[in-house]
């Protein structure tokens, strides 16, 4: 206790600051063309249960938003379930385009081990 306060926190020491100011606070690029903010990942999942789950919570909450007769966070909801089931799409897309990649190459390394 400093002047009879009581202290509500630990400071910090300025090892964990030092190289702050160097950082750079625009987005990155990443290769898949998402902006992520100092290196982190984007935190939507490309689990197709995550996002299924994602979208039923905001269908939910449109519906509720519809009950208490909000038009605009109805909307908004309805747009963010929206833009959540076009990933979905795109995931399912992906994975059905790579298991027939998949079992076109081995097809194709079977035919050639046969001759």
């Amino acid at each position: 206790m400093k002047n009879g306060k009581i202290r509500r926190f630990r400071p910090r020491s300025n090892r964990h600051h030092s190289h702050h100011s160097r950082r750079s606070n625009v987005g990155i690029k990443s290769d898949n063309g998402v902006h992520q903010l100092n290196g982190q990942r984007n935190s939507t999942s490309k689990n197709p249960y995550n996002l299924e789950k994602i979208i039923e919570k905001y269908k939910n909450l449109a519906k509720e938003a519809l009950s208490a007769g909000d038009q605009i966070l109805y909307e908004n909801c309805l747009q963010h379930s929206d833009h959540f089931l076009r990933i979905l799409s795109e995931v399912n897309a992906l994975k059905i385009k790579n298991n027939i990649d998949n079992k076109s190459q081995t097809v194709k390394a079977s035919n050639d081990e046969s001759k």
